[in-house]
C-alpha cells in the first residue's frame, strides 16, 4: 500500500505540474512549428529560384542564352517559368541596355524585347499560345531602361545572387521583390544579369496558407515598422505604417513587436475582445532579418474548451492515474519487471549516450548504420551509389514505423566518422543532406526529419532521425522512382502493384 500510495502521488503530482504548464507548453509549440513551417517553406523556395538563377548563369556562360537569338531564350525560358510555381516574370538584360523580358500571359507568355533602334528605345511585344506559336507583335517607343532598376546594378556588384528588398514592379505596378545574378556575355563584351520576379502577394499566400488552425491569423512585416498589405478592390498591395492597419487586432500585436522587439525565439500572448491570442514571430530571408512573418493563434484553438471543464477533467485523469497505478503496481509485485521506455530511438538531449546504445543494440526494423554520406571507401571515390544507398534507409523508415540512420558508422557497430566525406565544414555536410533531401525525397517531406551532427571520440557522426510519414514517401533517381518500406534490418523495394494496398492498410 505504501508503494501504491508513493506511485500514486508521484504520478498524480507530475500531472498537476505538468498541466499547470501545458496552456504555455501547447501554444509555445503550435506557434513554432507553424513558424517553422512557414520559414522552411521560404527557404525551399529561395533554394529553388538560387538554382534557377544559377541555370540560366550556366546557359550564358556556354553561349546557349543571348540576347541575340530570342528563339533561343524562348525555348529555355518557356519551361522555366512553367516549372516555378511561385515565379511572376523573368528579365534578361545587358549593360548596353537591351533587355528581354518574359511573363505568364493566361496559358501562354508575353515576351517583350527592348533595345535601341535608330537612336530611340523600342520596345517589340510578343504574345505566345501554349504550343510556343507567336499569336501576335507589336512595337512602340518606351522609356524602360533595366539599367535603372534596382535589381539591375547591385547584381554587377557581387558574385553570386542578390534580392532586392520589396519593389513596385515596372509593368503592372504591383509590389514583389527580384533575385538577380550577373555573368560574362559571351561575346565577352559586356555582362548580363538574370532577374527573377516573385510578386509579393503570391508569396503572401503561399505563407498564409500555412496557418496551423482554421482561425489562425498569419502576416508579414518589416523590421521597419511597415506590415503587408494584400491587395483587393480598393487599393494595390504594398506595405504600410502599423497605425493604418485596419484589423485591431493584427495592429495590436504588430506594435507589440515594434515597442518590445521581442526575440523570434519566443511566444507571448494578448487579450482581445475577451479573447486570448498567442502569437510569435521569425525573420524570413536571414542574415539580413529585414523580412519578417508573425503567427497568432487564439487559444481556443490550441486547448479547446479545456478550461472550462477543468473540475471534472481533474476528476477524471486522478481516476485514471490511480487506476493506473494499482494495475502497474500489481503487476510489479506479479511479475518483477520494470517498464523501460524504448532505447529504439535517438535522443537528442544524451547525444553521444544515445548514439552509444544504438551502436550497440545494431541495427534493426529501426536502426541503420553506414560508413559515410557520399564516400566510395573501395573506390576512394565520391559515389551516387552510397548516396542511394542511405537514401532508400531513410524513405523506408518513413514508410514504415521511422527509425534511426546513423552515418559514419560501419555495418559491424565501428566509429568511422565522416571525415572520408571531405566536407569543409559541418554545415556544408548540413547543406549536402539537405540537397540531397530535396533532390531524391522532396522539399515538403522534410518537415518528417531531423539532422545532427555529434562528436563521439573525436569522430563526425551524422544522425538522422526519421519520422513516420504520413504521406507516401518516393526515392527519386535519374533512373526510376521507387517505393521502400523496413522489413527486418533490410529496405525493400515494393512492387507497383503492392504499393497502393500498402499505403491503404498504413492509413
Amino acid at each position: 500500500m505504501l508503494v501504491f500510495l508513493l506511485l500514486s502521488a508521484t504520478v498524480i503530482g507530475s500531472v498537476v505540474f505538468f498541466s499547470s504548464r501545458a496552456r504555455e507548453d501547447i501554444a509555445q509549440k503550435t506557434i513554432d512549428n507553424a513558424i517553422v513551417s512557414a520559414v522552411r517553406q521560404f527557404e525551399a523556395m529561395v533554394d529553388s529560384i538560387t538554382q534557377s538563377l544559377e541555370l540560366t548563369g550556366d546557359w550564358i556562360d556556354s553561349g546557349k542564352l543571348s540576347l541575340n537569338r530570342t528563339s533561343a531564350i524562348n525555348d529555355l525560358l518557356f519551361p522555366l517559368l512553367k516549372r516555378e510555381r511561385i515565379l511572376y516574370g523573368i528579365s534578361v538584360a545587358d549593360t548596353l541596355g537591351k533587355s528581354y523580358y518574359l511573363t505568364a500571359h493566361g496559358n501562354g507568355w508575353r515576351e517583350r524585347m527592348i533595345e535601341d533602334i535608330g537612336g530611340q528605345r523600342q520596345s517589340v511585344l510578343s504574345y505566345w499560345d501554349a504550343s510556343h506559336q507567336k499569336v501576335s507583335e507589336e512595337t512602340q517607343p518606351t522609356t524602360y531602361d533595366p539599367r535603372n532598376r534596382p535589381w539591375f546594378s547591385p547584381a554587377l556588384s557581387i558574385q553570386g545572387v542578390f534580392w532586392t528588398q520589396p519593389y513596385i514592379f515596372f509593368n503592372r505596378k504591383v509590389v514583389g521583390i527580384t533575385a538577380s545574378i550577373a555573368r560574362e556575355a559571351d561575346a565577352g563584351n559586356d555582362r548580363v544579369v538574370v532577374a527573377l520576379d516573385i510578386l509579393l502577394d503570391d508569396l503572401f499566400n503561399e505563407i498564409q496558407r500555412m496557418g496551423p488552425t482554421k482561425h489562425s491569423r498569419v502576416f508579414v512585416f518589416r523590421n521597419d515598422a511597415q506590415i503587408y498589405i494584400p491587395g483587393n478592390g480598393n487599393h494595390d498591395p504594398d506595405f504600410s505604417s502599423f497605425s493604418e492597419v485596419n484589423d485591431p487586432l493584427i495592429r495590436k500585436v504588430a506594435e507589440s513587436w515594434e515597442g518590445r522587439h521581442l526575440p523570434s525565439e519566443e511566444v507571448f500572448f494578448i487579450k482581445h475582445e475577451g479573447r486570448t491570442w498567442w502569437y510569435g514571430f521569425q525573420a524570413i530571408n536571414s542574415p539580413n532579418r529585414s523580412i519578417w512573418v508573425g503567427v497568432m493563434v487564439p487559444e481556443s484553438d490550441i486547448i479547446g474548451g479545456v478550461s472550462q471543464r477543468r473540475t471534472g477533467i481533474w476528476a477524471i485523469g486522478a481516476v485514471i492515474v490511480s487506476l493506473a497505478g494499482a494495475l502497474a503496481f500489481l503487476m510489479v509485485r506479479r511479475y518483477g519487471r520494470s517498464f523501460e521506455p524504448p532505447k529504439d530511438r535517438y535522443d537528442y538531449r544524451n547525444p553521444e549516450e544515445s548514439i552509444r546504445r544504438l551502436i550497440a543494440k545494431g541495427e534493426g526494423r529501426t536502426i541503420e548504420f553506414k560508413s559515410t554520406m557520399r564516400m566510395n571507401l573501395h573506390t576512394q571515390k565520391p559515389g551516387k551509389e552510397i548516396e542511394v544507398a542511405w537514401l532508400k534507409a531513410v524513405a523506408a523508415f518513413m514508410n514504415t514505423d521511422g527509425g534511426t540512420l546513423l552515418l559514419g558508422v560501419s555495418d559491424d557497430g565501428m566509429i568511422k566518422g565522416l571525415d572520408a566525406d571531405g566536407f569543409a565544414s559541418d554545415d556544408k555536410c548540413r547543406l549536402h543532406f539537405k540537397n540531397l533531401i530535396n533532390q531524391h525525397i522532396g522539399a515538403e517531406l522534410y518537415k518528417y526529419l531531423r539532422f545532427d551532427l555529434v562528436r563521439v571520440d573525436g569522430s563526425l557522426i551524422g544522425v538522422v532521425s526519421c519520422s513516420r510519414s504520413v504521406e507516401p514517401v518516393y526515392l527519386k533517381t535519374a533512373k526510376s522512382e521507387e517505393f521502400y518500406i523496413r522489413s527486418g534490418p533490410s529496405s525493400d523495394a515494393l512492387p507497383v502493384s503492392k504499393i497502393m494496398a500498402y499505403i491503404k492498410n498504413k492509413s
